[in-house]
């Protein structure tokens, strides 16, 4: 993973037409991570959802080497009724996990974020920090190289905060890349090769961390 990135997306407004992104340019190689920095609409998301095929770009080019992405959204978008086990069996089959794995697999991403004890568990007992860890262990099934995490670490208390470094850490230490979004330096600090830093939906920043810290 070795890319250069170069987006711009409108979106329509009455008889007119917005930049919603544009002039978006980086490169991210394998086992750096990026942290995506800006102010709420800075277009963080928006960004997210293009390199995920979610929205459609209108100019720019850009290539993801990686087959397997995982994705952590802002907001859960889960059934509180459903089981953690039926989930992660749902996301299994979504992408043709081999069957005679699945269960060895499901096993394996919940012991990684500290549920393994919660399978049976519907999502209504879950806590806001056991949410994003659930969305996490979907985002790791099949064992991408690539994940994305749009702000992660979001309303969570401090003892979820540092569970969920944790985990994050491991993943990195794997050679997993991660793209995630945060308001908070310091988390940036901790797990950022790369920043970019936009603002109304243009890039302001693209560079090391060291060098985004001193700027």
């Amino acid at each position: 993973m070795n890319e250069h990135m170069n987006i711009s997306v409108l979106k329509s407004n009455s008889l007119s037409f917005l930049h919603i992104l544009h002039s978006i340019n980086f490169e991210l190689k394998q086992y750096e991570s990026l942290g995506v920095v800006g102010h709420n609409g800075a277009g963080k998301t928006t960004l997210f959802h293009v390199l995920l095929g979610l929205k459609f770009k209108s100019t720019g080019d850009f290539y993801i080497q990686e087959k397997k992405i995982g994705y952590v959204p802002e907001r859960p978008y889960l059934q509180m009724e459903e089981v953690f086990e039926d989930f992660l069996f749902l996301h299994l089959n979504l992408i043709s996990f081999p069957k005679s794995e699945q269960l060895l697999e499901l096993k394996r991403v919940a012991v990684l974020v500290g549920l393994e004890n919660n399978l049976k568990q519907k999502f209504q007992t879950f806590s806001k920090g056991m949410l994003q860890k659930a969305l996490l262990a979907q985002a790791m099934l099949g064992s991408p190289k690539l994940i994305f995490l749009d702000e992660p670490m979001s309303g969570l208390d401090p003892e979820s905060r540092t569970e969920l470094k944790k985990t994050l850490k491991v993943l990195k230490m794997n050679g997993v890349s991660l793209v995630f979004s945060s308001h908070v330096m310091d988390d940036v600090i901790e797990f950022a090769d790369q920043v970019l830093e936009m603002s109304n939906g243009k890039q302001t920043f693209y560079g090391s961390v060291q060098e985004w810290r001193v700027k």
